[in-house]
């Protein structure tokens, strides 16, 4: 793994976004004071199951896959199961029904995942793009095991030795490993970290850029809000990719939540400043997270697909449990 020297996103408190947005700071009380009494109609969990489609997984594609096609198996949320060239790649991996440290309280699934743990072929890599409950499992991550190579932000190995899990590969924003013949270069997002009250930004977050040994390129993004300067050099640094896993929900209050989570049309910029062939939803349908409706993503994305002039079929909402083959050949800068 190639080193990195230390960056401006490095500082005394933690980590930082590399292009910090002008509105400033909005705590995790304002947030929650926000959810308890702001006049926002937020969705019940309850309330909302069957409005995300799921489908059977394709078991039999999914433990014999074509090694000469890239496919993508939607769980659920982020969590998003890529295979090619007979390596089997994880994304946060949340197979729990809370996105909580708690059993009873926190947000709770309502659809289930696309496929359990069991039914996971063996997974060589995992990739893990920060510590939030909704994409940081322990329980899920403890029961996959230590098998697969972890690749996770800097700092976030402490947080995994809690699930048993050894010897994971730590990388800053602009960093590169080679795993299974596969690069990966973990890509700065606009996001942040905590997984209580006192550790904000104590832990990088972040995406990750990979390049199979064909020339296939595949770009996850992990968590982020939109900021034009920071995708613009993204992109030109490391797009175009074949295929991409970009969110589209968590959106509303806007004013709140614009810092963190993208909407569907910014989620459609990002798809054109990182040079996304094809992309695929994900942070959508799985929890509540946020007060817009859970079924409007994908109808805002097919809208903006059509305004910003591009097919919709190449931003793709899949039904949980629904997967993707992609079959053209690898894109060239």
């Amino acid at each position: 793994m190639n080193s990195v020297s230390r960056s401006d996103h490095h500082t005394e408190n933690g980590f930082e976004n590399r292009y910090p947005l002008p509105e400033g700071k909005k705590s995790f009380f304002t947030f929650l004071r926000r959810r308890l009494f702001g006049r926002e109609n937020w969705p019940r969990a309850k309330d909302q199951i069957g409005k995300t489609p799921v489908v059977t997984p394709d078991l039999e594609a999914i433990h014999t896959p074509n090694p000469d096609v890239a496919q993508v198996t939607w769980i659920g949320h982020a969590t998003v199961l890529l295979q090619y060239q007979g390596v089997n790649i994880l994304t946060d991996p949340v197979f729990s029904d809370r996105a909580s440290p708690f059993v009873r309280v926190g947000p709770k699934r309502y659809s289930p995942p696309g496929m359990t743990i069991d039914q996971l072929p063996k997974i060589d890599i995992i990739l893990l793009s920060h510590n939030h409950y909704d994409h940081c499992d322990l329980e899920s991550l403890r029961q996959i095991g230590n098998a697969p190579t972890h690749i996770v932000p800097l700092k976030n190995a402490s947080l995994l030795k809690e699930a048993g899990i050894d010897g994971c590969i730590e990388m800053d924003w602009d960093q590169f490993a080679e795993v299974n013949g596969v690069k990966i270069v973990h890509t700065p997002s606009y996001h942040w970290s905590s997984r209580k009250m006192s550790d904000r930004k104590e832990m990088l977050w972040g995406g990750y850029a990979l390049t199979f040994p064909n020339g296939f390129k595949f770009y996850f993004v992990g968590d982020s809000g939109w900021n034009e300067q920071l995708f613009a050099e993204m992109g030109e640094k490391y797009g175009p990719f074949d295929l991409g896993l970009i969110p589209i929900g968590a959106y509303d209050p806007r004013d709140f939540m614009k810092a963190a989570h993208v909407n569907p049309e910014e989620a459609v910029l990002i798809k054109q400043a990182m040079g996304v062939k094809q992309a695929i939803a994900i942070h959508w349908g799985t929890f509540v997270l946020t007060s817009e409706p859970v079924d409007e993503p994908p109808k805002r994305l097919h809208s903006a697909m059509e305004q910003a002039g591009l097919n919709p079929e190449h931003f793709k909402a899949l039904p949980v449990g629904g997967m993707h083959h992609h079959i053209s050949p690898p894109a060239q800068k």
